[in-house]
């Protein structure tokens, strides 16, 4: 099982499927009333926004393509008016967007956009595993309770009602943490820059030094083995609809521990007990997803490059290069095909152990292989899904007092899959070799349980090429 989430998720995967059962109702989808004929043009008269309560009415209309004083076809206006609609739910400040056409006059229209604030400020307790997922932890840690996390962290979104974000994190148990992160989307007039800070502290007395057999190896200590101290900011512009370009520069200056250059003395790569990573990057986005969550219709570009060092004391060189294409097809009646490729590359081959990368972290793993490691500088994932929705709607809980969690729309898909992987092993790392330079594959059933707030939860069973099989839990979408 990979359970990854605070306990923030964990809590709202509780309290969702209490909901689900209370009653049922047809998801929500735009409502347009199509009272004209297709061919017919049609002018906007005006453009009313209601339920927004916090929202800046600005926010919303940002995603519109249609505007105020134009005409369109009635068939092309369905059709941009279901674009748009998605747009505002992907913002993730609405539980429901509904879009409706008035008819004024024969050539003359409004359109009524209505939407449910969702619930925007969550002090939530922090619970969690420091494992890559929770088989990880359950199999290769003995599920050691030692190895938990626990503290609070106060997220608010939709700050000012302007789409602004702050999370605030305290943390404690197996590594300690204070983190502030704070967004703004759009700090011009015409909403196309935005900015984002973050700062965070952290202090390590348990370890991973080395791999072996695939598997990460830790060591614990009473005294402080590592602290993390780290700066960020990140530029952004939107220049369009569904594309966008990032530029952030971070800072992190690591300290560790003798004990931990004694085993593995390429932990930094520096020589010396302290390591000063200046890293700047860019992001080019392109984003069509119907639903970004749970994305059913549509594609997902993106390309990274960056560099870390540029001459800072005790530091290191490395260059790293990225790209991912994953296209979403609807083939009706209630079935879906999904497929990503992404290629990582880096240089140079010799690295410190705290810059390796590789598959197994987060969703970037071939599936039936998530109790593994595989380190690399370079290497290659693709991704296949088919689906079938099992039944999709939406609840309606009348005696919830809180508006914000009245709507309850729910979805489930039976699904089959089969990923493939290939990892180049990185110099020098012995413990990398069971499974690296060897094509990997993994293939299974499962099914995806999606609900409010962007909550998901994939239970699947998977086999590897390897012999192995398992039955595997989390709490994000495929990809």
């Amino acid at each position: 099982m990979i359970v990854r989430a605070p306990v923030f998720f964990l809590c709202k995967g509780i309290f969702l499927f209490l909901l689900i059962g209370l009653s049922i109702s047809s998801f929500s989808q735009p409502q347009i009333i199509d009272t004209l004929s297709n061919k017919r043009a049609v002018f906007i008269d005006n453009i009313f926004l209601t339920g927004n309560n916090k929202t800046k009415n600005r926010i919303i209309l940002r995603e519109l393509s249609i505007k105020k004083g134009s005409s369109y076809s009635y068939k092309a206006l369905e059709e941009i008016i279901k674009a748009d609609r998605n747009k505002i739910y992907n913002t993730r400040l609405f539980n429901e967007v509904e879009v409706t056409i008035l008819e004024l006059d024969y050539d003359k229209v409004d359109v009524v956009i209505n939407v449910a604030e969702r619930w925007y400020l969550f002090p939530i307790p922090l619970l969690d595993i420091i494992d890559r997922n929770f088989n990880d932890w359950w199999v290769n840690q003995d599920a050691d309770l030692s190895r938990l996390i626990y503290g609070l962290s106060l997220y608010h979104f939709n700050m000012r009602g302007m789409n602004e974000r702050m999370t605030v994190t305290a943390q404690f148990g197996f590594t300690k943490k204070f983190e502030v992160n704070y967004s703004m989307p759009y700090i011009d007039r015409s909403q196309r820059h935005g900015l984002s800070f973050s700062a965070k502290y952290l202090e390590y007395n348990n370890l991973h030094y080395k791999i072996v057999d695939n598997n990460r190896v830790f060591i614990e200590s009473e005294d402080l083995l590592r602290t993390t101290l780290g700066f960020g900011v990140s530029y952004t512009l939107r220049n369009s609809f569904y594309t966008r370009h990032n530029f952030s520069i971070n800072y992190n200056k690591n300290n560790v521990a003798d004990t931990v250059l004694l085993l593995n003395p390429n932990y930094l790569g520096t020589s010396t007990n302290e390591q000063n990573l200046l890293k700047i990057s860019y992001l080019y986005n392109i984003d069509k997803r119907d639903i970004a969550a749970y994305p059913l219709d549509g594609h997902d570009f993106s390309v990274s490059i960056s560099h870390i060092g540029f001459g800072l004391k005790n530091s290191v060189d490395k260059t790293e290069f990225q790209i991912t294409y994953a296209k979403y097809f609807d083939l009706k009646k209630g079935f879906y095909f999904n497929n990503l490729t992404s290629i990582n590359l880096s240089t140079p081959p010799n690295q410190p152990y705290t810059l390796l990368s590789g598959l197994g972290f987060s969703n970037r793993l071939v599936r039936g292989y998530e109790l593994y490691t595989i380190f690399a500088q370079n290497f290659f994932l693709n991704k296949t899904t088919f689906k079938k929705a099992i039944f999709v709607g939406s609840a309606k809980w009348k005696n919830m007092p809180l508006e914000q969690f009245k709507y309850i729309p729910y979805g489930l898909y039976l699904k089959t899959y089969m990923d493939v992987g290939y990892a180049k092993n990185t110099i020098n790392l012995e413990g990398n070799s069971i499974l690296a330079d060897k094509l990997l594959m993994g293939a299974g059933v499962g099914l995806d349980f999606v609900t409010m707030y962007d909550f998901v939860i994939r239970a699947e069973y998977s086999f590897n090429n390897i012999g192995e099989s398992g039955f595997f839990l989390s709490l994000t979408s495929d990809f």
